[in-house]
């Protein structure tokens, strides 16, 4: 029985079974009542196909809406956190900065320190002359 009932077996017989069905209708049905019912049913079908079409687009229009709006949000959002890590961004660099002064500073110091020292050494060898070199 399945292999009769198929959907190519259905396509093929609809033109078939809508002749055969309508002829039926207004055979058995008088038409005084048969064309009201069919109106009715075709402004129903109509009616209901405009309402399902009205609220896909009213669907469709809220995403669109809200879209733009959560667009709009995370835009500012964005403005925020890139303000944010700019900020960041600076204190970081300030702090780099000042610490390389503060590491040339100290070596600044160290070398100065250092320069003294050797002076110093300097000096007291250039003092001692050929004495001090003697007795070691």
């Amino acid at each position: 029985m399945a292999i009769f009932f198929t959907r190519d077996n259905f396509v093929l017989a609809f033109p078939l079974l809508a002749v055969c069905s309508t002829y039926a209708f207004f055979k058995f049905i008088p038409l005084q009542y048969g064309l009201p019912v069919l109106g009715v049913i075709a402004l129903t079908l109509k009616a209901r196909n405009k309402i399902i079409e009205s609220r896909s687009t009213d669907e469709h229009i809220d995403k669109t809406i809200v879209q733009d709006l959560v667009s709009d949000e995370d835009a500012l959002i964005a403005k925020q956190n890139e303000k944010a890590q700019k900020k960041l961004r600076k204190s970081e660099q300030k702090l780099r900065e000042r610490l390389k002064a503060e590491r040339r500073n100290t070596a600044n110091k160290k070398k100065e320190a250092a320069d003294e020292d050797d002076d110093g050494e300097i000096i007291t060898a250039f003092a001692k002359g050929a004495r001090g070199k003697k007795g070691r």
